[in-house]
């Protein structure tokens, strides 16, 4: 496979599905809007997803992956001295380890790339797989601290808002519309007004003033007429199920959502962060998705201009 140093090599086949010897040369700035990868169920497209994303950091950019399914985690299994006994306890039941290495080896080999490939990529990129609600993998703080935002507008900061309140209501099973429901109109205030005072707030804190709110009324109404004492009482309660759960505990353990972390090591190096959720329900998944995208998107606003990939963010099976 020709190599190329700043630009993505995939692999071409042919019609009849058979290498065609040629590489496909792909600029990463092509990659500065949303693409999408579209095919029947077994056609390549994670596989695919999986070479952009390793070429993508062979070219020194991050990559931050959703992975609703589970399949991306596939990309920290690389042996760079690819021997059988790296992959059998990765490979099926009754499949023979030392023939899925020469697999590998033949393959890679067929497109010009070897051990020592391998070997930089891994070494060169720190690879990391996330499970938010869960200590399985690396446990993600998506909840337990609801610090403001850094320097950002006041529509990133909004966005935010949203996604908490939105991913905590439907933890507990309400839908309440931003600009009619009570409780997400109470919950955003609340966080409006202690991210204005540059205040952080947990969970518990929250809790605290949905009982007694920090301001006297929302829009003209007061707010024991919009939203009744006694039934701030009720809101409270079901969001008090969460911190008596001891599942939920893991939801606010682990290393704190950052976006610059979860891009770059402390050297500078470009990372590849999965964010695993095939352990969560529909509603947890959600949650998550909205809570990192709205983070992500926040650090985005706070960037200077450029033309140029700086990170690649990747969900498979969305």
């Amino acid at each position: 496979m020709t190599n190329d140093e700043t630009r993505l090599a995939v692999g071409e086949f042919t019609e009849n599905h058979e290498r065609s010897g040629n590489a496909a040369l792909l600029d990463p700035a092509d990659f500065t809007t949303h693409g999408v990868i579209v095919g029947m169920t077994g056609s390549g497209k994670t596989g695919l997803g999986v070479v952009l994303l390793e070429e993508t950091l062979r070219r020194d950019i991050p990559v931050l992956v959703l992975d609703p399914k589970g399949d991306m985690g596939n990309l920290l299994l690389s042996f760079p001295e690819l021997r059988p006994d790296d992959f059998a306890p990765w490979v099926p039941a009754g499949s023979d380890a030392a023939s899925v290495a020469a697999t590998w080896a033949d393959g890679l080999a067929g497109w010009g790339l070897g051990a020592d490939d391998i070997a930089a990529l891994r070494n060169s990129h720190p690879m990391a797989v996330y499970t938010p609600g869960s200590e399985a993998g690396i446990p993600i703080d998506l909840i337990g601290s609801m610090n403001p935002p850094g320097e950002g507008d006041a529509e990133a900061r909004r966005d935010e808002i949203e996604a908490i309140v939105a991913g905590l209501l439907g933890l507990v099973g309400i839908s309440s519309d931003p600009l009619s429901g009570r409780e997400h109109i109470l919950m955003a205030n609340i966080l409006e007004t202690a991210w204005s005072a540059g205040e952080s707030l947990d969970l518990a804190a929250l809790l605290a003033r949905i009982a007694d709110p920090p301001m006297r009324k929302l829009g003209v109404i007061d707010v024991d007429t919009f939203f009744p004492r006694d039934d701030r009482m009720k809101l409270m309660m079901q969001l008090n199920g969460l911190l008596a759960s001891p599942a939920f505990a893991s939801w606010s353990a682990g290393v704190p959502l950052d976006i610059e972390e979860l891009l770059w090591d402390p050297q500078g190096r470009a990372r590849c962060s999965v964010i695993y959720m095939a352990h969560l329900d529909d509603d947890e998944r959600q949650m998550v998705v909205t809570r990192i995208l709205s983070k992500l998107v926040g650090w985005m606003r706070s960037q200077s201009g450029s033309s140029t990939l700086r990170a690649l963010v990747y969900m498979d099976e969305v």
